[in-house]
């Protein structure tokens, strides 16, 4: 038996200066003949390329998948949810991207921008990073 999806959403780390940042520090490593610094730096270039975030609702919840990190999504269930809205945030707001803890949220985001926090009881609220946060929202609050 399969869950029906309503939305589905994957996103990559795409941000030019990321790949600049990992491109000079390989090209740094190279000159300086640093053969442990390049293979660090090629392994952490193919992380960042395998690196994807998914995000689904369905019918039972919102699932969130950051790959290859998690081996499974990580579900949240409608019952554990008490309203979710869109938000902006920075990169700083959380402290930068991939998976960040604050002691009340956990954040799930390949960029800055916009996405949707789900305030859940008893637990840490989640945000989901989105490039399509209204349509994530409105796909989550008609589930709900």
């Amino acid at each position: 038996m399969t869950i029906a999806e309503t939305y589905r959403e994957t996103q990559r780390f795409g941000q030019l200066w990321v790949w600049v940042l990992i491109g000079g520090v390989g090209v740094v490593s190279l000159i300086a003949s640093a053969g442990l610094g390049l293979v660090v730096i090629a392994a952490v270039a193919v992380l960042f390329y395998l690196v994807r975030l998914t995000t689904e609702v369905r019918e039972d919840g919102v699932y969130v998948r950051f790959a290859p990190l998690h081996r499974s999504f990580r579900h949240i269930s409608f019952d554990e949810v008490e309203r979710c809205e869109v938000t902006d945030f920075g990169l700083l707001t959380y402290g930068g991207i991939g998976i960040r803890w604050t002691p009340s949220t956990i954040a799930y985001m390949t960029t800055r921008g916009r996405g949707v926090k789900l305030y859940c009881e008893d637990q840490k609220s989640v945000v989901i990073g989105s490039q399509r946060a209204d349509e994530l929202a409105t796909a989550i609050t008609k589930r709900m």
